[in-house]
């Protein structure tokens, strides 16, 4: 409970102090008039029922100060955030954040400040932008609750935390052929990987001939690599534990890395399978310089990404009989099902395929 107690200044002015236990620590405010003090009680009760009540001279930090010790202190499922992922979110809060609201006190970030900020953001940044870093921001100032240095999120934008991306390019199995043969020779190899057994781009980046087993025609990912700025290429451990995994290969693929190995790649078992012109590992930056060259050649769609053969892979996959969500799970590494549904959506062949099998059904009556 919060108690009111009454007493003068050496100048003989009343003052009334509030006293009230925060954070596991006695809390004092002074207030000239009795009424004010008395509102505050109030404020501090409705607060009490709603979660623990924050001091407020804790919450004077500015945003941008403890979102910096966040991305240092930040684990997930016990483990420090990848490289990859500490850097893109250093690039939202700088971008997107710290030059907006990153000088706010956290205790003065109201819902009115986000409201606001998201707005200006949406407009300037674009939604999927926005919702990024809204995400972000509710991370960041969830932590600050925990911490007791604020009472409540002040995120309750609903909604705002979701991305409206656009469809993704749909392209067939005669189109992967089509890049894999406009692309550099070197990196063929990686276009059909990529396109017809789905690993993520910085799993095709780390893979070595260890990792290739050609005679029983498997391959197995255990590392992704990634160019982190002021880092360079670092290697660690795939996106998620359902990552590493071994997946059996089609003959087109195997006879593909046979071609590869044979030409290019890094010697020795450790050898880096893709790599640039002199023979290093290839990097992001070139591996997209040499996707653009490979779709105008092809007139593919501008918004096709290399990603996209990811997402040719695993909706192929997906559309085997029988399949289940947890082989598609396992075979393209997620760790959730509801990841591994993406790719089991409907496909204009695959709709005319349920219109005709619709059509044989209804003609046996």
């Amino acid at each position: 409970m919060a108690s009111i107690s009454k007493r003068f200044t050496a100048a003989g002015e009343p003052r009334y102090d509030v006293r009230y236990r925060a954070g596991g620590r006695a809390v004092e405010e002074t207030f000239k008039r009795r009424q004010d003090a008395e509102n505050r009680v109030c404020q501090i009760e409705a607060e009490r029922l709603k979660g623990p009540v924050a001091d407020p001279r804790r919450g004077r930090e500015k945003l941008i100060e403890f979102a910096e010790r966040w991305l240092e202190a930040r684990t997930v499922k016990g483990k420090p955030l990848a490289p990859m992922t500490k850097q893109g979110y250093r690039g939202l809060l700088h971008r997107n954040i710290e030059p907006t609201i990153g000088g706010y006190a956290l205790a003065d970030i109201t819902p009115a400040v986000v409201r606001e900020w998201y707005s200006k953001l949406s407009v300037t940044a674009g939604g999927d932008q926005a919702a990024k870093s809204y995400r972000l921001l509710r991370a960041i100032l969830n932590t600050a609750v925990d911490d007791e240095l604020i009472g409540r999120n002040p995120c309750r934008i609903r909604g705002g935390g979701a991305e409206h991306a656009d469809e993704r390019p749909m392209i067939d199995a005669e189109f992967v052929f089509r890049l894999a043969d406009a692309i550099t020779p070197r990196l063929r190899a990686l276009v059909i990987v990529a396109g017809f057994v789905g690993l993520r781009t910085g799993e095709l980046l780390a893979l070595r001939r260890c990792d290739v087993d050609l005679a029983n025609g498997r391959l197995t990912v255990l590392v992704q690599a990634q160019q982190i700025v002021g880092e360079g290429r670092i290697v660690t451990g795939p996106k998620s534990e359902a990552g590493q995994r071994t997946v059996s290969l089609p003959k087109v693929v195997v006879e593909a890395l046979e071609k590869h190995l044979a030409n290019y790649g890094q010697l020795g078992e450790a050898g880096v399978l893709f790599t640039g012109p002199r023979g290093e590992p290839i990097t992001r930056a070139l591996l997209s310089k040499e996707w653009q060259a490979a779709r105008t050649a092809e007139n593919a769609p501008e918004a096709l990404r290399i990603h996209d053969l990811r997402h040719h892979a695993a909706t192929l996959t997906a559309r085997m009989p029988g399949i289940t969500t947890k082989e598609l799970m396992a075979r393209i590494g997620h760790a959730s099902p509801r990841a591994a549904l993406i790719y089991q959506h409907a496909t204009e062949q695959r709709d005319r395929d349920i219109a005709a099998y619709l059509d044989q059904a209804i003609g046996k009556r």
